[in-house]
């Protein structure tokens, strides 16, 4: 009798193992992801390949930032941007940014902002597009918003400057606050 247990318990202690490792990588769930955040922007220098849906001449921004997420936890990330004005007072963006997880894991994801320099309001549109560790095949979608902290000084070359003075280029680093609100599947 024990003999028969114990072969009974080999033959199924496998299959139970595949099963519960069938079960833990199952299918991708889709959870809710919300975030505060601050950081700093640097208008950096003209882009070199700029978004064709950009108006007017595009200046590359690097924004540096950190914040907690209910996904990620405490978490820092990197965005790399082009941006033009509109007008004297509202920017567009369009550009890629990498979200760096507690645990090391990483978000890619794709963005698209306003900027209101009136207001100092600002919002983004942001897709996931994959990652690294868990996130390796993420998506998810989420939208930001936030303002402006700390005024910017007025920049070296106004907008409306001559033709051959690019706006924004020479602006000093800009501080912000925002949330997001949003969903990531992985």
């Amino acid at each position: 009798m024990k003999r028969f247990l114990a072969i009974t318990v080999v033959v199924f202690l496998p299959s139970a193992m595949f099963l519960v490792g069938v079960c833990v990588a199952g299918d991708p769930v889709t959870k809710p992801f919300r975030a505060q955040w601050s950081g700093v922007d640097y208008a950096v220098g003209p882009c070199v390949d700029p978004d064709p849906n950009l108006p007017l001449e595009a200046f590359q921004v690097l924004n540096v930032g950190k914040g907690v997420a209910t996904i990620t936890g405490e978490s820092e990330f990197f965005s790399v941007s082009c941006t033009a004005y509109t007008s004297a007072t509202f920017a567009v963006s369009s550009g890629w940014m990498i979200l760096t997880a507690a645990n090391g894991d990483k978000l890619h994801v794709r963005i698209e902002g306003t900027l209101d320099l009136a207001t100092g309001e600002w919002t983004e549109t942001e897709w996931t597009v994959g990652g690294t560790g868990r996130f390796k095949n993420a998506t998810g979608y989420s939208e930001s918003g936030g303002n402006i902290i700390t005024p910017t000084a007025p920049d070296l070359f106004p907008f409306d400057a001559t033709p051959d003075i690019k706006p924004g280029l020479l602006a000093a680093p800009t501080y912000w606050v925002g949330k997001t609100d949003g969903y990531i599947t992985y």
